[in-house]
This record gives C-alpha cells, structure tokens and sequence, in this order.
C-alpha cells in the first residue's frame, strides 16, 4: 500500500521543485511558467550541487542542493534586477490563470495512479538488468555521500557515469531516510507525474499558445500515453531517461522563447538564456542521449530563425549586422554536428536490431503507438488533426517537421537493418528502438494541442456555437439581465470544458496506457520465478545483516541477482554491477573456488577481497543466459565452504578452508 508513502511522496515532490521553483522566481519568471520551469532548472542545480560537493569536501545532501538554489536565485534576481517580472499570462481572469495548474494537478493524479499501479508497492523494485546498477549506485552514494557523475563510476571501476538521476534518486532517499526501492519509487512517480506534465504544459503554452484548450489538451494528452513515461520503467530500466525526458520540454520551450518562434509573446532575452544553460547543465548529466534529442528538436526552430532573418534582410528591416546573427547560426550548426558524431555510446553498446518491418513501424510511429502497443486511441486521431493544421500554417510548420524527423528515426532504428546508415542515424539512441519510442509522445503533446486549438477554432466560428454560447440579449434587455446571461454562458462553457477533459482522460487511459501497466507491473512483481531475485532470495537477503558481518565481502554470479545484497540488505557484493570490474583476485575465487582447500592462491584471494562469503541463486538469469564462474558451480559438494542460511534454492555459503573471516 502507498498510504504509508504519502507524506514522503509529497515530501519529495516540493523538493525536487524547490530548487528550481527558486531560481525561476530570481529570474523573474512569475505565475503558472515559474512552476513548470522547475523540474529543469531543479536538475540542473541538484547535479551541479553533486559535482561540486567532492570539491568542497561535504557530504552530498540537502544542504548543498539548498545553498546553491538560493546562491543562483540570488544572482539571478541581481543580475535581471533592471527588468520587468516575466509574468506574461494572457487570460485577466482568475479562471485564465488556474486552467494550467488544473491540467498539471489531473494529469498528475492520472499519472502517479497508473505508476503506482504498475510498481505495485513502495517496496518493490524492477527486476531488470539495469536495476543492479541503478539500485546499488543509490545505496552506493548514501553510504560515501557523494552522487558525483565524476567519481560514482568508481562503484563499478568505470569511470565518468552521467548520474544526474542517480543524485536526484540519493537526494530523495537521504532527505527522507528512505530505503533504497522506496526513495527510487517515489523518485519515479514525481519524475512521471510532477515533473512530465508540467514541463509539457511549458512547452504547449510556450509554443503554441496561452489559451485554456491548449493547457487541457496538453494535460490531457500527456497522460494518455503509453510509450512515455512508463515504459521507460519497463524496459532497461531505464531511469535516467525518466528524468531527462521528463525535463526535455522545458529546455524546448526555453530554446522556443530564445529563438522568437512562439506565437505569443514569452520570457525571453537573459532570463531564458540563464534558464536555458541551467537545465541543459541538468539534461546533459541526465542523459546525454536526451540532450541530442535536445538539438534535433531545436535544429528546426534554427531553420526558422535563420528563414526570418533571411526574409528581413531582403526587406531591408535588418537592424543589426548579419554577421551578428549569421555567426552564432553557423556555429550552432557545426557544434550539432560535432556533437552528433561524439556523443553517442560504444559501438558495442549498441547491439540492438530492428524489430519491425519498415511498413509496421512507419505505421506506429504514426500512430504514437510504437513497440506494439495498442492505438492510441484518444491523442492519435486529434494529433494527426493538430499535424495536417500545423502544416498548413507557417508558424507551426516547424513542429510539423519535428514530427517527419523523428518519424524517420523510429523507422529507421525500428525496420531498417542493421548498416553503417542506421548506426549514423539512430547510434546516438544506442541504436534502440525503445529510447526513440519514448520520444515520440512529447511530438503527440504538442501537435494535440494543436489539433485541440484548431477544433476550437472553428467552432467558435460556427454559427451553431454562436447561438448556444454567444447569443445575444434581446433589444432592451437590462444589463444586470444581460451580465446573468454572460456569466450563465461562461460557466457552461467552463463546465463542458471540465466534463469534456474528465471524458477524455478516461478515454486515454484505454489502449496503450492500460497495456504498459500490465506490462510494467509484471516486471516489479517478486514472485518465486522473478528473473533477477525471486522471494525466496529476497527472503535471505533481507536476513543478511544478522549472517555476515557489515564489512564483509560477497561473492556470487551478479547475473542472478546476488549484487542486490548491496542495495536491499545492506551487505556489499563483490561486484555491485553486472559488469563491474573484475580484480585478479576477484577472478582467482570465480575460477578456482571449487580448489580453495587445497589450493592457497584461493585463500590468499579470498583474503585479499575480504570475501569469506557466497550467495549461491542458482543458475537463472536476467537475461536467460549462463555466465556461473565455474569455481561457484557445485558449492554443495565443496568441502571448503558450510552451508550458512537457505531459502528454497537460495543459498548462502561460509568459505571455511581459509581460516576465520
């Protein structure tokens, strides 16, 4: 049950928010943009503060996170103290300026509900291959009090790791005495329910337009769909890219504002610029892979700016010099190809094939309902709608274009086969058809809203509207009469506006929403068959601490799971990544273990790691597949190591033959 997370699920969510929500207000950001500003501006400041807290030899926390949120408001606020506050709402009126935080509030509650769903319990965990990693590096960074991206790597004897979730996930564990798959749950509902909204609101609003449709629909549409954001807690898990994806409409709507690409008038200038370098500090350390997600979505609105300054300069309305503008156009282009080429993965990261035919994932893509999800039924047919109107007018066209590119990327990762074009196309995604996936839905967001705006449109020009919502008073009619009947066509048209949002948030839960639960919540679900730790290895786990001391060392084959001892009972694994680093010594105990009593090399590694210990979970993996170190193969009939503790097949073994540990 969630009940007893509550207060630390609300908890987390105002400090994840709090630090960015401080910075937007020292920048002068102001009513509803404030808010949606900072979830990216709040990751910003939490891995910068995570990166510097090595440096300044303190403890990563709350302090620091806290320190530097107020520093940069400070310096914000000083540094824009001769401008006007960014409070740029259009609508006068108190219904104007609700209707974006109601559409943030029901697309939160929808999507925390569904997530909630889908992991079951705040004790649950993923049990996937990258959930080692994630889980253990959380437990990792409470235990030294360092989340850095520079040394977390050092966990597993990498190096640089770009741990921006990984500090966000550890700033919610330590501030709330968390266990780990508690404070990583509830990490995941503020990421999908708080932060994904909110920054999709800020995108709508900021490109498209600052009307009551566009917030409901956006609202609406970004709950609606499945490929985004629970799959990312299906598949991998991939939690990093819960949280830069999650972010990434803001950086958009900031790139948007600075390239004067909105049809309404937003925050621009120095505020957007101080913005937009904060988050993307926050969104590159997230995932690079997102921030070149980042530069694909802003090639386009280069284009435009570079067509608008074009058109002017024919005109002869150019104020200032071309070179002032055309410079920065080129440099723009040049660093996106350098970084296209740079920064993507190893090559031998990025193994996965397609899994479609072109003509299947063409359809999908389409559609928005990629991977074999169900047709999305509700966002599908109004963002094919928004896509035809963003096409036929100028100034959407650019997200018309957005939508062609990543069309084209889906069906390249997703039916092409593998080449060297593919690789050059979708390597930068590790060649993954899901990463791609994921970034379709904020396209559907945006051209929803569109389409949603377009309906609206017409139908205020229609004269059947007219005569239900905008009829006129009879000639001599009194006016108090006359305001009765404005108000009475207000409220319904507020009250249709309600029903029709609540009508259509059920309606977009069918389909693919309701499929990805399932999907998901099966993967968080320990049973006695889980692939990575089934119950009864849950169950030794959780007795670990009364068995082995704390300083002890664990050995065991991290393909069945026995590196979760380190994240779920507190007690370290040799390797507490499935591909960690394997010392000498290390490889000595896999290889020979079964010769510890008679051979003294065993016993001097098993010294040398500190590992008098072994968690035998038997021979399933993951991932289906067999890497048992041939020294853990037959424990039971190895005289040098005692039975300790067992659990159904789960067992846990003392290595005796070297002396006392």
């Amino acid at each position: 049950m969630w009940w007893p997370v509550l207060p630390q699920l609300i908890g987390a969510a105002l400090l994840l928010l709090a630090p960015g929500l401080i910075v937007a207000r020292g920048l002068r950001y102001r009513g509803f943009d404030s808010l949606a500003l900072s979830p990216a501006l709040s990751v910003g400041v939490i891995v910068i503060a995570a990166t510097a807290s090595p440096f300044l030899k303190v403890r990563f926390n709350l302090l620091p996170v806290a320190v530097l949120a107020v520093l940069l408001g400070a310096i914000g606020w000083f540094v824009t103290r001769s401008r006007r506050a960014a409070d740029v709402e259009q609508e006068p009126l108190l219904w104007g300026r609700a209707v974006p935080f109601i559409s943030a509030g029901l697309a939160l509650l929808v999507i925390a509900a569904r997530v909630m769903q889908a992991i079951g319990s705040p004790e649950h965990f993923s049990q996937t291959y990258d959930a080692v990693f994630h889980l253990n590096s959380v437990k990792y960074a409470l235990d030294t009090g360092n989340a850095s991206s520079l040394t977390i790597g050092d966990m597993t004897g990498g190096g640089f790791y770009p741990a921006g979730w990984n500090a966000v996930a550890t700033l919610v564990a330590s501030t709330f005495a968390l266990d780990v798959p508690a404070a990583v749950n509830v990490t995941s509902i503020v990421l999908a329910a708080a932060f994904w909204p909110l920054s999709c609101l800020l995108a709508a609003r900021w490109t498209i337009g600052r009307s009551s449709a566009v917030a409901l629909s956006a609202g609406v549409a970004c709950a609606s769909l499945g490929a985004f954001p629970l799959l990312m807690m299906d598949f991998g898990v991939l939690y990093p890219n819960l949280l830069s994806i999650s972010i990434l409409p803001g950086s958009i709507a900031l790139a948007a504002a600075i390239a004067r690409i909105s049809p309404v008038w937003v925050p621009r200038g120095l505020p957007a610029i101080l913005a937009l370098l904060l988050s993307l500090s926050g969104l590159i350390v997230a995932h690079p892979t997102t921030f070149m997600a980042w530069l694909t979505w802003t090639a386009p609105m280069a284009g435009v700016l570079a067509w608008k300054l074009a058109k002017l300069k024919r005109r002869g309305l150019l104020r200032v010099r071309p070179a002032r503008l055309i410079v920065p156009l080129i440099a723009y282009c040049l660093v996106f190809l350098v970084l296209w080429i740079v920064l993507r993965p190893p090559s031998d990261a990025s193994f996965w094939g397609p899994y479609h035919t072109v003509p299947q994932a063409l359809g999908e893509a389409i559609v928005f309902s990629p991977l074999d999800l169900p047709l999305a039924w509700l966002v599908a047919p109004i963002a094919l709608l928004g896509l035809w109107a963003a096409a036929t007018r100028p100034r959407y066209r650019w997200i018309a274009a957005i939508f062609l590119i990543f069309t084209v990327l889906f069906v390249v990762v997703s039916g092409f086969p593998s080449s060297k074009v593919r690789s050059l196309l979708t390597g930068v995604w590790y060649n993954d058809s899901y990463r791609i996936a994921a970034l379709l839905p904020l396209v559907a967001v945006l051209l929803s809203a569109i389409g949603v705006e377009w309906i609206c449109h017409q139908a205020q020009a229609s004269a059947w509207f007219n005569r239900i919502f905008r009829r006129e008073p009879v000639i001599g009619q009194e006016l108090a009469t006359r305001s009765t009947g404005a108000v009475t066509q207000t409220s319904l048209r507020r009250a249709l506006a309600v029903v029709l949002a609540l009508v259509a948030v059920f309606i977009g839960q069918l389909g693919g929403v309701n499929k990805e639960v399932e999907q998901a919540a099966s993967k968080y679900t320990v049973t006695p068959g889980s692939p990575l730790v089934s119950s009864d290895e849950l169950s030794l786990i959780e007795r670990l601490h009364t068995e082995v001391p704390q300083d002890a060392i664990l050995i065991g084959n991290p393909y069945t799971g026995t590196s979760l001892s380190y994240a779920l009972g507190d007690r370290k694994s040799a390797q507490l990544h499935i591909l960690s680093y394997v010392s000498p010594a290390l490889q000595e105990i896999y290889d020979h273990l079964g010769a510890v009593s008679a051979d003294p090399d065993v016993c001097k590694a098993v010294r040398t790691e500190h590992a008098y210990y072994v968690l035998d979970f038997g021979l399933v993996e993951v991932h289906g597949g067999n890497h048992t170190p041939a020294g853990l193969l037959n424990l039971a009939q190895n005289p040098g190591v005692k039975l300790v503790d067992s659990q159904g097949e789960a067992k846990l073994y003392k290595i005796t033959a070297c002396g006392a540990g």
